[in-house]
């Protein structure tokens, strides 16, 4: 039996919708604790989507995979997703890591590229799918995983989503703060002007104008 750990959303649905093709090799649940695991007999857990702290005698016990988004090992840490759309990012991978005591420093298993463009629904689609795929291959093909090479660069979560501007940058660096956060259960980008709050989301760009819907409230 093979585990996806996951939250409930979208895309974890669609994940495990995917490689479901194969329902008898595979269990989701939205819970990881050792007394849960224990009644399962299991090959790999499959981590997507999962920010929780996992102790040392679950990853050391069992073959515990994480699934990261980043071009490692630059992008290890928080909000990856958001960190490289800030830093201009257009493509990105889907890896499969061997989980460690390090966060996002484990051998990787296989990986994949995936684009960074569209709104983090689109986003976080594209990676469920991209992820299926790299499940199932780990899963027949059992590989060794490989170290990484380089010298990391590791993310701080982001935690301000009120919108910055820079007179340096175009009109795509506000577009890209409001589509990096437009999905189910994110906090939306934000502006607060007297007394209002702004919340912005389903943002085009045409040229050198930004459409988007705005949702206003006044603060209390």
């Amino acid at each position: 039996m093979n585990l996806i750990i996951s939250k409930k959303n979208a895309w974890s649905k669609e994940l495990f919708e995917r490689v479901s093709v194969r329902s008898d090799e595979f269990t989701w649940l939205t819970e990881c604790s050792a007394s849960i695991l224990e009644n399962y007999t299991i090959n790999y857990i499959f981590f997507f989507h999962w920010s929780d702290i996992v102790p040392a005698e679950i990853f050391n016990k069992y073959k515990c995979v994480v699934i990261h988004t980043a071009n490692l090992p630059h992008g290890r840490g928080g909000s990856p997703l958001q960190n490289q759309i800030m830093d201009g990012l257009l493509n990105s991978r889907v890896n499969l890591l061997q989980m460690t005591s390090v966060l996002d420093g484990g051998p990787v298993y296989c990986s994949q590229g995936i684009t960074l463009q569209g709104n983090l629904t689109d986003i976080w689609m594209g990676i469920a799918a991209t992820a299926a795929e790299l499940i199932l291959k780990c899963v027949d093909e059992n590989p060794t995983p490989k170290e990484q090479e380089g010298t990391p660069v590791i993310y701080k979560r982001k935690t301000n989503n009120e919108i910055q501007f820079d007179e340096t940058r175009g009109i795509s660096y506000v577009y890209d703060q409001i589509r990096m956060l437009d999905a189910d259960d994110y906090p939306p980008a934000y502006l607060e002007i007297n007394g209002y709050r702004f919340e912005f989301s389903r943002a085009k760009i045409d040229n050198e104008e930004i459409i988007a819907d705005v949702k206003i409230i006044r603060k209390k």
